[in-house]
């Protein structure tokens, strides 16, 4: 089976694992996705460092900043901060208590987001996708930015029979849609 053909496997499978009724529907009886029915526990990227990570930011440098995105490995956060009027983004990154900067990359635009629009349950965010896609390995989660303070989450997942799926989760890790790259 080719890549493509196992992610579209795996979003049908996303889709009557994530209902709420027999007949696979992904919304509930008021329009809204389902509840997650996923446990908490240990994640595996290193959601649990955000926030930490975007305040080490914050109190470097002297006030919160807009965030085009943050993301998170198995390893390391991943920090891009709107600098110049949102014309070009800082890359900063977290790892093991230490928050490095890179040079400005030039040509930035989009969405930004603040620390305080973070409202994500850490334990939880990436568990339904953990647990609905078992034969998948997370390989980052992303915050970005939308209008308004807005963020959106996602999960990106390597599938171990191939292929490659971006899972977007509302902050208690409830899927929300799936869709292949």
């Amino acid at each position: 089976m080719s890549g493509g053909a196992v992610a579209l496997v795996a979003i049908a499978a996303l889709a009557v694992a994530c209902s709420d009724d027999s007949r696979g529907s992904t919304t509930g009886s008021t329009g809204a996705p389902p509840a997650a029915p996923c446990a908490a526990g240990d994640p595996v990227l290193r959601v649990d460092l955000i926030q930490v990570a975007a305040a080490a930011v914050d109190d470097a440098l002297g006030g919160p900043q807009q965030f085009f995105e943050v993301n998170a490995t198995a390893l390391l956060v991943n920090l891009f901060v709107a600098r110049s009027n949102g014309t070009t983004a800082t890359p900063y990154v977290y790892v093991d208590g230490t928050l490095t900067a890179d040079e400005p990359l030039p040509g930035a635009s989009g969405s930004t987001f603040t620390t305080d629009a973070l409202s994500f349950d850490p334990r939880r965010v990436t568990g339904c996708v953990a647990v609905e896609l078992p034969e998948s390995e997370p390989t980052v989660f992303e915050v970005v930015g939308g209008p308004n303070n807005a963020v959106r989450y996602s999960v990106a997942v390597a599938s171990t029979a191939g292929g490659q799926l971006v899972v977007e989760v509302a902050g208690d890790g409830t899927i929300l849609s799936v869709d292949p790259v």
